[in-house]
Order: structure tokens, then C-alpha cells, then sequence
């Protein structure tokens, strides 16, 4: 009869190997999280755009639908509202004010670390290119007005920045037809460029 020995149990790992595993894992990790974090702020200035342009172009059917205006304005933080919002309302009286009764289209708030800027360092009122004086008052941020026919007032735009000043802006032109563009902020050409312009792509910093 064979006499069986002892059994042996299985090896595990040695200290130094799990110690030279999480030193790969965290060189790995700190190679690609510049890489993350560039994609992570390009995906949210991506979205928030994104989201003002069907906004822009929800009020500008509104417009023609209802035969009416319809407006899209920013809304700056404040104290009591710490979080931006680009938000569009039929107006229905044409005053460019959101009276009581007139419906509001939509919102879009910024997500974090993202404002209202300029390349130039303008912020809220001063991030807004060209477009039409807010009623409410001088000091606000100038406001998107789209008329019955489908046009806009005065053509513009809307520009946003992160905290690594990447700049997109929103721009409605020429104003007959009120075409709806996002655009990029090029520092080397001091200029705005759409997507794959000159076949040129976006570059994040």
C-alpha cells in the first residue's frame, strides 16, 4: 500500500511581491490620471455646450411655433444661488423679461468648475459676445433673443470656461438664419474654431 506524504499547501505571495504590485499599480496610476483628468474636463465642457445648443434651438422653434419671442439668457451665481444656469423662456409679451404665466423652455446649470469667462478674463455679463441688452437691467449678462421668424436680434454668443482655462463658446450667426455653433478657443491663433475646422481637432489642456 502507497503511503501518501504530507500535502503541501499552495505558495502565496511574498511581502516583496505584493510590494513591487502596488508600486506598478501606482506608477500606472500616476501616468494616466493627467490623462483622466483632461478627459473628465473635456467631457464636461462637451456636455454643458451641448446642452445650450438644444436649448438655443428649442427657444428658436418656440419662436416660430408660438409666434412669439423667445429668450435664452445666462443666470450668474450668486450668494443665494451658487450655481450659473443658461435657462430659455417663451416671451410671450416680447419685453425680453420673464413675467409670470410665461413658460420657461429649460435650464442648464453649470457643472462644477465650470463658469461663465472669457479668454480675456471677462466673466458673467462680460463672457457674453455681442447679442441683444438685457431689459432687466444694464449690469446683467446680455440675452439671446429669437424672433417669430426664426431669426435672432443680434448674433452672439454664449462662452464658457473650466479651471484649466479650456474655452467653448455657443455662437448663433449670421442672424436671418440664426445657425447654432460650437467653437473652441485657439490660444496660438488668438481664435475661435469649430471642431475639425482646416481639419484641425480640439485639443484639452
Amino acid at each position: 500500500m502507497k503511503t501518501l506524504g504530507p500535502v503541501r499547501g499552495r505558495r502565496g505571495f511574498s511581502l516583496i511581491e505584493l510590494l513591487v504590485v502596488m508600486a506598478v499599480a501606482a506608477v500606472l496610476m500616476f501616468i494616466s490620471m493627467p490623462v483622466l483628468m483632461t478627459t473628465l474636463r473635456a467631457s464636461k465642457m462637451r456636455g454643458v455646450a451641448q446642452e445650450a445648443t438644444v436649448l438655443m434651438r428649442q427657444a428658436r422653434l418656440d419662436a416660430i411655433k408660438t409666434s412669439a419671442q423667445a429668450v435664452v439668457r445666462l443666470v450668474p451665481a450668486t450668494p443665494a444661488e451658487p450655481i450659473g444656469r443658461i435657462e430659455a423662456f417663451s416671451d410671450r409679451n416680447a419685453d425680453g423679461k420673464l413675467d409670470a404665466g410665461e413658460p420657461v423652455l429649460g435650464r442648464v446649470e453649470l457643472p462644477s468648475r465650470v463658469s461663465f469667462k472669457e479668454p480675456g478674463g471677462g466673466s458673467d455679463k462680460s463672457s457674453v459676445f455681442g447679442f441683444s441688452d438685457n431689459p432687466e437691467n444694464s449690469s446683467l449678462p446680455n440675452v439671446a433673443r429669437f424672433q417669430s421668424n426664426g431669426a435672432i436680434e443680434k448674433i452672439g454668443a454664449f462662452r464658457f470656461a473650466d479651471d484649466s482655462d479650456n474655452f467653448l463658446e455657443v455662437r448663433v450667426e449670421p442672424a436671418a438664419t440664426a445657425r447654432i455653433e460650437v467653437r473652441k478657443w485657439n490660444d496660438t491663433k488668438s481664435d475661435w474654431f469649430a471642431n475639425g475646422d482646416g481639419g484641425e481637432a480640439w485639443s484639452w489642456k
